[in-house]
């Protein structure tokens, strides 16, 4: 179960730091999750200690990161949230039990992450270039599969939970 002080903590974040459908967009997505069971650990995406980034567990393996841009980024670094699957996920094809229609693999697809060449020579959160199916299109040279920015609307919200599903579905069934 997840730590309700935690859950609070981030809760309370999003309500100071953002407004309206940026607010309503992150807070749809969190509590969804939450509701689905995922834990929150804070300080944890970036290996930070603050309250900007946060990784959601689901029977102990991780599923997603959620980061809260700040200025102490470098220029250009997604602002003010972005949430970034893991590369654990099979997202080769949909899954049965988890609802997943032809526009929800437009956005996927809209948010594979390229990989920056520049990343995989730094100590940063890049472990390289992987090549990924994701719902039978082959994309080359990407940090995670789908990687969501700049404050994802409603629609992407969605995919971004229908994603999260599958990964918790992956795991409850290996």
């Amino acid at each position: 179960m997840s730590n309700p002080n935690i859950n609070i903590q981030l809760i309370d974040y999003i309500n100071e730091n953002f407004n309206g459908d940026t607010k309503i967009n992150a807070l749809n997505f969190v509590h969804h999750l939450i509701s689905h069971g995922m834990t929150v650990s804070l300080g944890e995406a970036t290996d930070g200690d603050g309250m900007n980034d946060c990784r959601f567990f689901y029977n102990g393996k991780k599923v997603c990161d959620m980061y809260f841009g700040s200025s102490t980024h470098n220029p250009g670094y997604p602002e003010p949230y972005t949430i970034w699957t893991t590369s654990d996920t099979d997202f080769s094809k949909p899954i049965e039990n988890v609802p997943f229609n032809d526009r929800m693999k437009e956005i996927a697809w809209a948010n594979v992450h390229a990989c920056d060449p520049s990343c995989k020579n730094t100590e940063t959160w890049c472990k390289g270039s992987k090549v990924f199916e994701i719902f039978g299109r082959v994309f080359k040279n990407l940090c995670v599969p789908i990687y969501f920015t700049c404050d994802p609307d409603a629609e992407t919200i969605e995919c971004a939970k229908k994603l999260i599903e599958m990964r918790k579905f992956q795991i409850d069934n290996t």
